[in-house]
């Protein structure tokens, strides 16, 4: 299934869902670094290793899937992001929250598990405002600490059978396995649901929430490519998936957090009744030809001229005598930076409030990630907003930048210029 290429990236030559080698590469991003590993130092940021960023398309199935994956200890050991920094996400948690607890009948005292739950932001929403019990698992020892203190129980491993089996010893059968933003970061898919399935309680479900792959192509996300996201997912592969594992999916919901995303909902065959959104999506993602490799071939030639129209709309304002910075040293924004091979010629810092990112410097690229201050003390004439996902939060918490006259670039899916006054 994967050959090696070095100690820590293999290669994958068919589809992790359904082992179909007819597998088409239709975009290339080039070599990039891994997205989340950030340098001590600007010439380390430059020197770091780098690897093949291209996506493949699975004929049988439609999943999209990178062609090499990396150790995942390699990005996840010590994780740089976290989900408590962002508003926007905290009050999606608190949302999430209500509507699991009318849609499941969640009441005091159940178990919910939340999958690399990072520092255990769902899960405090969870235990102070549903009153149930919690447990986190993840990787990074880094955020298990935060989400400790924060009084969320962490087991600080990946998920898997041992993690599960754990679970079901120490805390019982959870009745509500929740997974946001992980399923796609995921290589063994077949292992990772069959784990959620043996800990589950009978009536039990698992929800999982991922960027949507119609949104991915529709919007335009190339940047939403990164390592870590070894795949970008339709509802379909998905249903196969969880129908190979004696599971069925029993109900889908669109949300539009992250550019636009769904929250599946899977339990054991024939514990919940199969509500009618489930056909909906799979009926609308083949007539809308998600199902064919020409959607994405010719997305293919929409990004190669999105990524030479930002390059080219960027660089004229710098000729211009324009002082360009970056807001959000996020994942995404590491791709579209290196897609475009911007450096410090072009953006002269990132702004971040993650602590653990000030200070460090963007992959590959070398720009220094600085705190809010900077921004006030050394404002440029544009802000290039990296995490567009968060743009109106981002724009509503810099008004003071606005307020002097700077400017926003949003780059995804179109360049656009915001000023003051309104869209230019």
């Amino acid at each position: 299934m994967k050959q090696e290429i070095s100690g820590i990236v293999r290669e994958v030559s068919n589809c992790r869902i359904c082992g179909c080698t007819d597998l088409i590469k239709y975009l290339d991003l080039g070599l990039l670094p891994l997205a989340n590993n950030l340098a001590a130092t600007a010439n380390d940021a430059k020197a770091m290793r780098r690897y093949p960023m291209q996506v493949q398309y699975c004929r049988d199935c439609s999943l999209s899937q990178l062609t090499v994956v990396i150790d995942p200890r390699e990005m996840y050991s010590n994780y740089a992001y976290r989900s408590s920094i962002s508003q926007a996400y905290i009050d999606h948690c608190r949302e999430m929250a209500k509507s699991l607890r009318d849609s499941l009948g969640l009441k005091e005292g159940d178990l919910v598990v939340d999958i690399a739950g990072n520092d255990g932001a769902l899960l405090a929403v969870f235990k102070d405002e549903l009153g149930v019990r919690v447990v986190n698992v993840d990787p990074a020892e880094n955020l298990a600490e935060i989400a400790e203190a924060a009084g969320v129980t962490t087991i600080t491993s990946f998920w898997g059978a041992e993690a599960a089996r754990r679970i079901v010893v120490e805390h019982g059968k959870p009745d509500l396995i929740t997974a946001t933003n992980v399923f796609a970061h995921v290589d063994d898919v077949r292992s990772f649901v069959s784990a959620a399935k043996d800990c589950l309680s009978d009536d039990g479900a698992l929800m999982l929430e991922f960027p949507y792959g119609i949104d991915f192509i529709e919007h335009r996300e190339f940047d939403t490519i990164y390592f870590e996201h070894l795949s970008y997912v339709l509802l379909e592969p998905v249903r196969r998936l969880a129908e190979s594992l004696g599971m069925a999916i029993f109900d889908v919901q669109k949300q539009d957090i992250h550019g636009g995303t769904i929250r599946v909902f899977i339990g054991k065959e024939n514990s919940h009744d199969v509500l009618p959104s489930v056909a909906e999506f799979i009926a609308n993602e083949k007539q809308e030809g998600y199902h064919d490799a020409d959607v994405y071939r010719d997305w293919n030639r929409e990004i190669d001229d999105l990524i030479a129209d930002l390059v080219s709309q960027i660089t004229a304002l710098k000729k211009g005598g324009a002082k360009i910075a970056a807001f959000a040293a996020s994942a995404k924004g590491n791709t579209l930076l290196n897609a475009c091979r911007f450096d410090t010629d072009t953006v002269d810092y990132i702004v971040d409030d993650t602590p653990e990112k000030i200070g460090r410097f963007s992959p590959g690229t070398g720009i220094p990630i600085v705190d809010r201050a900077v921004l006030a003390e050394d404002p440029p004439d544009y802000l290039l907003i990296l995490a567009w996902n968060f743009a109106k939060e981002i724009i509503a918490e810099t008004a003071n930048f606005s307020a002097g006259g700077g400017k926003y670039i949003i780059p995804i899916p179109a360049f656009k210029i915001i000023a003051p006054e309104g869209e230019a």
